[in-house]
């Protein structure tokens, strides 16, 4: 549903800033110093047309949709197997627990789709609107998007984002007051997608207290067959898979929870429980 409400803002935003861009245009370039205008932050390279490859809410949403088929079938197939319908929870991401790191994806690249040229200006706006009415958006070649603002709870985030076209490969930071609080990845395989996720996270309780740790969340698959994993208390960041595509079998090595599923069947090992 999220996502939803995400895409028709995107449509209604798209319709309004482009009616009204037209007639804000001339008035901002005789009012704003160029040094200061966001335009100015978008490499050359960049505002050329032939780089819709480049789109990342394009390729991320490609991903997400390949995912969601993915995580359907496993849900679907884990009704009628006593330990994964149960324990699915514990290799699955909470994305609304990360949404704010994520959520501006679906809006990198809207205004090359819309205007045939990167425009931050256009971006900046709708994310103004949907993510943080603060929001601060600035590119750079090397670094790639850098997007600052104030959340709901007055807290300071900042995420950093790389894309890499020729691999089809994104990586995301996340930072919540100046400390880290996510790392995501995802990377085009032969076969399908590799991703993984780095954030502290519920691991278990003691009676009704919580108790958290640093996880890394990884899933790999293409089609209905793949693996999912979560390792539990890691003290370090995951190695990269930007622009690097991992191996299926040594990518879930050593977790602490996983399964695989392949045509239908399911292997692996949940909360100690091996089937």
């Amino acid at each position: 549903m999220k996502r939803v409400l995400v895409v028709l803002l995107v449509l209604l935003l798209t319709v309004f800033l482009v009616a009204c861009g037209n007639g804000n245009n001339e008035e901002t370039s005789a009012n704003e110093p160029s040094g200061n205008r966001q335009d100015d932050q978008v490499s050359d390279g960049l505002t050329q047309e032939g780089k819709k490859s480049e789109i990342i809410c394009d390729n991320y949403n490609a991903f997400k949709d390949a995912q969601k088929i993915y995580d359907d079938y496993v849900l679907e197939q884990s009704h009628s197997h006593e330990v994964v319908s149960v324990m699915l929870g514990y290799v699955t991401v909470n994305n609304l627990r990360i949404l704010n790191y994520l959520l501006p994806l679906e809006f990198y690249g809207q205004s090359l789709k819309t205007l045939n040229k990167i425009d931050l200006s256009f971006e900046t706006n709708m994310l103004r609107v949907a993510w943080a009415d603060d929001a601060e958006l600035i590119y750079n070649e090397g670094s790639g998007y850098l997007l600052k603002g104030t959340d709901t709870n007055g807290n300071i985030l900042e995420v950093k984002t790389k894309y890499d076209k020729n691999t089809d490969s994104l990586h995301v930071e996340g930072y919540k007051d100046g400390t880290l609080d996510l790392v995501f990845e995802y990377c085009k395989t032969a076969g399908g997608y590799a991703a993984q996720y780095y954030f502290e996270t519920i691991i278990g309780y003691d009676k009704a207290t919580a108790i958290e740790g640093w996880c890394t969340y990884r899933t790999i698959f293409g089609g209905y067959n793949g693996s999912c994993a979560r390792f539990d208390n890691v003290t370090s960041e995951p190695v990269a898979i930007f622009a690097n595509a991992p191996d299926a079998e040594s990518f879930i090595a050593g977790a602490t929870h996983w399964f695989t599923i392949k045509d239908g069947q399911f292997l692996g090992k949940l909360k100690e429980k091996e089937f």
